[in-house]
């Protein structure tokens, strides 16, 4: 007697599988029940199922993690705010299952991102607190040591451990100035007792401060340690990680200390040239993320995720690497990697859908200096806890692909 087929909530079919977690690379289909995937095999029989979704010609890929936006829209401003964007804007809207909102929110405004933003997002979001303890509604964040305070951080993490996942610190002036890494070391304190981990911001993009370069090789081998993250791993900025064109040493002996590097492209931390020094010399970042803003995200520089992963592959590296780079990694980093980041059998259901797109594009800097690149990545669907989200029109008047040359 023939067996019936199985009806699953959703089957993806006919895309190429590219999963970075499990080694996969295939034409392949997905089905997806109660939320969490069910089967990752060839020719799936979806005629008994209750949604199918046609990726042929496509890339399905584990649900892309963003680990550096600011997307607390609406706990700063009621409207237009100037500075972050809500969270589906950087997330599902865009393609993007998981964010991590890195420090737009501080210890004392931490509420409303907890409470509200978190519950009302279809995306996953996560977040760092601000070393300073308004965070973004109160820039410069960190002007002196009143502007930390160490007891009500620790007790946010403590309270939400699943939602905040650290501690941001941003090595700018003033704050470097007033406090140099006792700053870093007062967020470290923090991690230290409430756990998570600590991310960086390294080149002084406020004023390049040459004090900026004198703390960074301190911060990355005495202050960070395993688990921590240094994001802007390719500004050109003072305190970053190159000091007159060549990578300072201090760079792979924390990577050795097992900290993590990640681009956070943003609006002044990314060059073309910086990129391209750091990674002729060997040192390729662990994740690729946006810090997408509400001034970045419609003028650019950086518009999305993944026109982000479209700019870093013009520096060599592959569209397979910077999957693994918005997947596996960060959800390593976040520490999710047992429920997310793959596209594993009975894991959770996140899931992106995206078009490898060939062409003659391009790519653009905060200065306006442009880089060519023959593919970009163009999101066509996120699916979040196995329900497929609506897809924005896109950053640009004509969508999500970047400008074409010629």
């Amino acid at each position: 007697m023939p067996t019936s087929p199985t009806s699953y909530d959703l089957v993806i079919s006919g895309g190429r599988v590219l999963d970075p977690a499990n080694n996969v690379d295939a034409k392949l289909d997905i089905a997806v029940s109660n939320g969490k995937i069910a089967a990752v095999e060839a020719n799936i029989d979806a005629s008994a199922s209750k949604r199918v979704v046609d990726a042929s010609g496509l890339v399905v890929t584990p649900g892309l993690i963003d680990l550096h936006t600011h997307a607390a829209g609406g706990i700063r401003k009621p409207v237009n705010d100037d500075f972050m964007v809500d969270p589906d804007t950087a997330g599902v809207s865009a393609g993007i299952t998981t964010i991590l909102d890195a420090g737009s929110i501080g210890a004392l405004n931490s509420g409303g991102l907890v409470n509200y933003l978190v519950p009302n997002a279809k995306t996953r979001l996560l977040a760092l607190l601000n070393i300073g303890k308004m965070g973004v509604a109160n820039l410069p964040e960190v002007k002196s040591s009143s502007d930390i305070d160490h007891a009500s951080s620790v007790q946010v993490i403590q309270s939400a451990p699943n939602i905040i996942k650290g501690v941001k610190a941003r090595m700018v002036t003033p704050g470097i100035t007033a406090l140099g890494n006792d700053m870093p070391k007062a967020a470290k304190a923090i991690t230290d007792e409430a756990g998570g981990f600590v991310m960086v911001h390294v080149g002084d993009i406020a004023a390049q401060d040459p004090i900026a370069a004198d703390l960074t090789p301190t911060l990355l081998t005495d202050i960070l340690t395993k688990g921590d993250v240094v994001t802007h791993t390719l500004s050109g900025a003072v305190g970053a990680l190159l000091a007159d064109g060549s990578l300072i040493s201090q760079a792979q002996e924390a990577r050795n200390n097992g900290v993590y590097f990640d681009v956070g492209v943003g609006g002044g931390n990314f060059t073309f040239a910086s990129a391209q020094a750091v990674i002729d010399q060997g040192f390729m970042p662990d994740t690729i993320s946006s810090d997408i803003t509400a001034m970045g995200i419609y003028a650019g520089p950086v518009f999305s995720l993944t026109e982000c992963m479209g700019k870093v592959m013009t520096l060599g590296i592959s569209f397979e690497d910077a999957i693994k780079m918005t997947t596996s990694k960060p959800a390593e980093i976040l520490g999710i990697a047992d429920d997310l980041g793959s596209l594993s059998v009975g894991t959770t259901a996140d899931i992106s859908i995206v078009d490898l797109v060939e062409g003659d594009f391009s790519f653009i800097e905060s200065s306006g200096t442009t880089k060519a690149g023959s593919q970009a990545i163009k999101p066509v669907m996120a699916i979040k806890d196995g329900v497929p989200q609506p897809l924005d029109h896109g950053p640009r008047p004509w969508g999500w692909l970047p400008a074409q040359n010629g």
